[in-house]
């Protein structure tokens, strides 16, 4: 297996599957200091701010608007700092009494607002389509991938729920197994 990639590893005693990805470590914290206050400052998830992040793989937006810029009122881009990563071929391999898979799968960030303080109950019912529409689309594209056999959306809000950063977001994860 490639070394530095995620992998994979089966917990020989309860059966569960969990990933190891070290590159995790490396996510920014907005809440180190002070998990109760806002912090503020440059975040890559405002608009203006697109070349922070990975290209996107999907946006809604006005018409005529450029890929990768500004004018967007919902964007997907890859996680820079991937639990799975989406390049590779899976490979299987025992390692003495345990089981273990490159991490290929999919993660994604879905950054829900142009508004760097919108909460999911700050959204408004268009907004919430839009976000439940953007799911939808990134599954239906994830599912032609052979590799992936889960589908997980999920969601942090606040550093006690292991949100990183302050901009409202959530996540796509695609697994290779269930």
């Amino acid at each position: 297996m490639l070394r530095g990639m995620p992998e994979l590893r089966k917990d020989p005693i309860v059966g569960c599957w969990v990933i190891i990805a070290e590159g995790r470590a490396q996510r920014p914290n907005d809440y180190a200091h002070a998990p109760q206050v806002k912090t503020g400052g440059l975040c890559p998830f405002d608009p203006g701010q697109e070349a922070l992040t990975p290209p996107e793989t999907l946006a809604y937006a006005a018409p005529g608007r450029k890929p990768n810029g500004p004018g967007w009122y919902l964007r997907v881009v890859p996680n820079k700092f991937p639990a799975l990563r989406i390049e590779g071929q899976l490979e299987r391999e025992g390692d003495g009494m345990y089981d273990k898979m490159t991490g290929i799968g999919a993660h994604e960030v879905i950054i829900e607002s142009p508004r760097h303080e919108a909460t999911l109950a700050d959204l408004s019912l268009p907004e919430v389509e839009s976000l439940l529409a953007a799911y939808r689309d990134r599954i239906n594209d994830l599912k032609r991938d052979q590799r992936f056999q889960y589908i997980l959306v999920f969601k942090n809000q606040g550093a006690a729920a292991g949100a990183s950063l302050e901009h409202a977001h959530s996540q796509l994860i695609a697994l290779p197994i269930v």
